[in-house]
């Protein structure tokens, strides 16, 4: 036994030793998948450490006309013949934004103390639309930036405008020869200028400059609030492109294997995109004012309705105000009822309904002499004219007729603060005469704090408040901790993503039940293990899950949905429900196992 421990040692100690001499003897060299590509493609680029394994990730130089995106590392160790070898490669992915050619390297990195140089290459970049037409033609066309091919502009239905006036305002993006998805909503500044959220999206194409382009049309409305010059944008939107890689050797055995086997290995590469900025300016309104100007900008039309039409005196009469038109809504307040001593009048009630403002008020006529209801006007500033116009509408009929009791012509009001009010007595009623003696008393039941149900009852109120101090913790935990309120969240939004891919399968809707399982698995695992859910692939997921005790055939049938929903978007086939059923039953399966597999 001590013979064997002995033996144990030494070979530990000859590997130690061999490990430390072989780490002196580090190579660093840098390598590319392919030297040319297209744009829209992507290319792997491998930076290996011959000698060791623990030389971390370094950051890659920029090279303008380059993004990279790091994919992780990949480990080799070996002994043959008694000779121990180990290197790590650090894998990215390099996705071009333009043609032409790029030298990437020499290439430094320092890691305890020493530096380690590899050589230096070329990648060029031609362009995808013309890959029949010859290497040779091709270098002689200018170079062709990836912002040709999906860009954003902004544009403003006007620069100068008043206050409070509506500014459509539109933000396009322009694609061509590319695929893009998981669009985002643009964002933009607008300091000192007033925004509605963005209205559903529209798609269209659009030639400009003998190109057809793919349009997605974001559409708001801007407003000043103050007048001046102010700046707009510029707007920024994120995406991602996808890119395509050629087949290679898988470097793990849950490599995305057959995503790279049956169509190219395709991927989502992150953008940010930028627009155009603009200058907006807000002209103040002009002077001279109406009296019941309230800041109303537009066009607009006022129409009034009274019901009913004949009350007695004391009854309420419904005075019904519409505006509608083109502009500001927002602007619009209540009209100005003239004042009459007539009638009691109510505070105006206003609502929004889709293009109309409209605005309820009640009013009591006081005497039966009325015949018509006060007059009404509305101003507005009309910023096409550049003037202020007044709308009235009066003359408005109503019969008024005596009520048939008096009693009930009193208009009574809410009783002021502070007040008693005074009942009138009736004398010779609810006399209660007083006993001299209580009689016998005699014990009804049992004494109440002998009760069970009496004790049991006074433990309610503290369950009430024990449960209401959990209820607070949890909220105060998912309203501090964004992770636990992602990871809560989680199963909920996965089971409400089955039920709608469940519901594709029953209507044979191939291309919407793909895009379902492909959303509803990738923000779960976003939500599950709190990461981004827009950049999450098979890939990603095997880096993510890496080192969780993960049981590899659930990793299998998690890149089984990854491909299966790549497959039917970049290579449509015909309606398989079986297929589809398979896909939901995996999603199920898999989500139901990390649930339970809480590390």
């Amino acid at each position: 036994m001590n013979l064997m421990k002995s033996i144990w040692c030494l070979t530990a100690v000859i590997i130690l030793l061999a490990g430390t001499v072989f780490a002196k003897d580090i190579s660093f060299e840098a390598s590319l998948e392919r030297n040319m590509i297209y744009l829209g493609e992507s290319v792997q680029l491998n930076l290996q450490f011959q000698g060791t394994t623990d030389v971390p990730a370094p950051a890659l130089p920029a090279v303008d006309g380059l993004q990279s995106r790091y994919a992780g590392p990949s480990t080799m160790m070996s002994i043959v013949n008694g000779r121990m070898s180990s290197s790590i490669t650090h894998i990215y992915s390099i996705v071009p934004i333009k043609t032409g050619k790029f030298q990437i390297g020499p290439l430094k990195i320092e890691h305890e103390g020493n530096t380690y140089s590899s050589n230096a290459f070329t990648l060029e970049v031609l362009d995808n639309a013309s890959r029949g037409s010859g290497h040779a033609q091709q270098q002689r066309k200018p170079d062709i930036n990836l912002g040709d091919r999906v860009f954003l502009k902004m544009q403003a239905a006007k620069l100068r405008a008043y206050l409070n006036e509506a500014v459509p305002l539109t933000i396009k993006l322009y694609i061509s020869n590319l695929g893009v998805r998981d669009i985002q909503f643009p964002e933009f500044n607008h300091d000192d200028v007033s925004a509605v959220d963005f209205d559903k999206p529209l798609q269209y194409q659009e030639e400009k400059g003998g190109t057809v382009y793919d349009v997605v049309e974001f559409r708001t409305q801007l407003f000043g609030t103050k007048s001046g010059e102010f700046r707009l944008g510029p707007a920024k939107l994120k995406a991602n492109v996808i890119t395509r890689q050629k087949r290679r050797t898988p470097s793990s055995p849950f490599d995305d294997f057959f995503r790279d086997e049956f169509f190219g290995g395709y991927e989502a590469a992150p953008i940010e995109l930028s627009s155009n900025a603009l200058t907006l300016s807000i002209l103040p309104f002009p002077d001279k004012k109406p009296a019941d100007f309230k800041g109303a900008v537009g066009d607009f039309r006022l129409n009034v309705e009274a019901s009913p039409s004949e009350v007695k005196v004391g009854d309420p009469v419904t005075l019904k105000m519409i505006i509608t038109g083109n502009g500001n809504l927002t602007s619009v307040t209540s009209p100005s009822l003239k004042h009459s001593e007539d009638f009691k009048t109510y505070e105006q009630q206003g609502k929004q309904e889709g293009g109309s403002k409209i605005f309820e008020q009640v009013l009591i006529p006081l005497t039966a002499s009325v015949n018509k209801l006060p007059e009404i006007s509305f101003s507005f500033f009309n910023p096409e004219k550049g003037q202020y116009q007044t709308l009235v509408r009066g003359d408005i009929p109503v019969k008024v007729t005596a009520s048939d009791n008096r009693e009930n012509a009193a208009i009574l009001d809410a009783p002021q603060p502070g007040a008693r009010p005074v009942k009138k007595e009736i004398y010779g009623r609810d006399i209660i005469y007083i006993k001299e003696s209580p009689g016998e008393l005699k014990k009804k039941g049992d004494y109440l704090y002998r009760n069970i149900f009496f004790i049991l009852f006074q433990l309610v109120p503290l369950l009430v408040l024990a449960a209401a101090l959990i209820l607070k913790k949890q909220k105060e935990k998912i309203g501090s901790d964004t992770g636990y309120a992602r990871r809560l969240s989680a199963p909920k939004k996965a089971k409400k993503g089955i039920l709608e891919a469940g519901h594709f399968i029953s209507r044979n809707m191939p291309a919407e039940f793909y895009d379902s399982v492909f959303k509803t698995i990738r923000e779960y695992l976003g939500n599950r293990f709190h990461v981004p859910s827009g950049g999450i692939t098979a890939g990603v997921v095997n880096d993510l899950l890496k080192g969780k005790n993960i049981d590899p055939a659930f990793l299998g049938k998690l890149t089984n949905i990854f491909t299966a929903c790549d497959m039917a978007r970049y290579a449509p086939t015909a309606p398989d429900t079986m297929k589809m059923q398979e896909t939901l039953n995996e999603m199920k399966e898999v989500i139901d196992y990390l649930e339970r597999h809480r590390e």
